[in-house]
């Protein structure tokens, strides 16, 4: 399942949100002249800049910390960076009005944190001489803002396709709490090794990124009431 685009969503112009993304993109132009240099210069690149959850111990706080905020910007592919910087465009902006610009930035780069933190603790990293357990990409930090919306918003509508080729293409109308939810319980079931084939991804980074989301808006709304479920909603088209 892929999202299309929300219906009704905040029509505002997310400015944090669009930001993040410009900033992604230009880290990713940078990567992509770094490999143009030859075989071996991005990965040397990735891991002098990116997370390597093997050294965390052997190298100072400071410096993971800052390894860790790197991490957040770098990308292993055009496919991973667009698809990440699609899924903040479509529910960044509703987490960024509610929370506001300076501290949606800040929540981001919380949720990131966060995901690296249960990605470290709950991974089950496996360090050898050839790797060294790098982590990079903003899906942790992206989980949060997703796990955010599905907390502001349970019964958005996300008009989602089903299948990538004609005529094997529909799409459907999902409420947020059903295509969040599919999203994050296939996390979990890739992760236990129940459903697709073994991959580096992440996955509990991607948990731990998105629950975390739930719990900050959770814990925010005690402070500013949640948004209230627009009638006329679905007339936004």
């Amino acid at each position: 399942m892929f999202p299309i685009n929300i219906v009704g969503r905040d029509r505002a112009v997310p400015k944090a949100t669009i930001v993040i993304i410009a900033v992604n993109l230009l880290v990713f132009l940078w990567e992509l002249s770094v490999d143009a240099k030859g075989d071996g210069y991005l990965k040397s690149a990735l891991q002098n800049y990116g997370l390597e959850v093997c050294k965390i111990g052997e190298q100072s706080f400071a410096t993971t910390s800052l390894d860790t905020f790197r991490s957040l910007f770098l990308h292993a592919s055009a496919a991973h960076a667009l698809g990440n910087m699609w899924f903040l465009f479509l529910f960044g902006g509703l987490v960024e009005r509610y929370l506001g610009s300076l501290k949606y930035v800040a929540a981001y780069l919380g949720f990131g944190a966060a995901a690296t933190v249960a990605h470290v603790l709950l991974g089950n990293t496996v360090c050898t001489v050839s790797d060294t357990g790098l982590v990079i990409g903003a899906s942790g930090a992206i989980a949060g803002i997703m796990g955010g919306f599905l907390a502001l918003k349970p019964n958005a509508k996300v008009r989602t396709m089903l299948g990538f080729f004609r005529p094997f293409v529909w799409t459907i109308k999902l409420p947020a709490v059903v295509f969040l939810g599919y999203w994050l319980l296939m996390d979990a079931l890739q992760f236990l090794g129940w459903v697709g084939v073994e991959t580096d991804v992440a996955h509990w980074a991607h948990i731990g990124g998105f629950l975390t989301g739930v719990l900050t808006i959770f814990v925010a709304g005690f402070v500013k009431p949640l948004p209230k479920p627009d009638p006329l909603e679905h007339l936004a088209e």
